[in-house]
């Protein structure tokens, strides 16, 4: 947890202690409440049914989610059905804190694309195992090509969430989305389901009563587009297009009360 928090930069304390308090609620469920997931898990994992030991950590994000949501106080609001493709999609959502594995876990309800940073946190890396994440390295080529042959692997079972603007904005513009993932997607012609969220922001500056809101922007396929570059462009677009109008509704809502 100590990593967590010196990880943090330019945040108040209060925020700080927010997030620590966040990832420490993993372990202490694991222990406690969210234990008959952990065991249905490594019962599914014995017999060897994976898929199976994936919906249970899947359901055990759920609830850690929730309890996040609980003590917070937050309002979490879907404006319109966010309805995730079972499989063979990428999920990309707009990345803004440390909080956001917590409330895109509750809502989104699919394992992730994660970074090897991850790794540092202890519980939060064994549990997005559990739940069918992959973490793509990025130190080597040859790891690179290995965590895209498992990526490819995947697909056919399951959607990924992807953060493709690569890293925290702690902000809530749509900051330029990074090549990577977008490029794997439209040389592999992997579908991407796009989501917009509003209102994490605002925990950096009060801890409770907060408003999430979660929007579906649709699916784009990558044969509708001559290259990788109009691929981004496109999301990009779409992402940037209906985010203040996000933003201005949840700031309604929470105003409301």
């Amino acid at each position: 947890m100590g990593f967590l928090e010196r990880a943090i930069p330019n945040q108040s304390d209060a925020y700080r202690r927010l997030v620590v308090r966040a990832y420490a609620e993993i372990g202490a469920l694991v222990l406690g409440p969210a234990l008959p997931y952990l065991l249905r898990a490594v019962f599914a994992q014995v017999r060897g049914r994976r898929e199976e030991r994936i919906e249970r950590c899947l359901e055990g994000a759920v609830y850690w989610g929730n309890r996040v949501r609980r003590f917070t106080r937050t309002r979490v609001v879907q404006l319109g059905a966010v309805e995730c493709p079972a499989a063979g999609h990428l999920i990309l959502i707009n990345h803004v804190n440390e909080l956001d594995f917590a409330f895109d876990g509750l809502v989104l309800r699919k394992p992730y694309l994660a970074n090897q940073t991850i790794k540092r946190t202890l519980f939060a890396y064994w549990w997005m195992l559990g739940m069918g994440s992959a973490v793509f390295d990025q130190g080597h080529s040859r790891t690179i090509a290995r965590s895209v042959r498992a990526l490819l692997a995947g697909l056919p079972k399951r959607s990924y969430v992807v953060y493709p603007e690569g890293g925290n904005s702690y902000g809530e513009e749509i900051r330029p989305l990074r090549k990577g993932m977008l490029k794997l997607a439209f040389e592999n012609r992997i579908p991407v389901f796009v989501v917009l969220k509003s209102g994490l922001a605002s925990f950096q500056e009060r801890q409770r009563d907060n408003v999430i809101g979660y929007l579906p922007l649709g699916t784009l396929q990558p044969a509708d587009f001559p290259d990788w570059q109009a691929f981004r462009e496109a999301i990009h677009t779409r992402m940037a297009v209906e985010k203040p109008g996000l933003d201005a509704k949840v700031l309604e809502l929470r105003e409301r009360g």
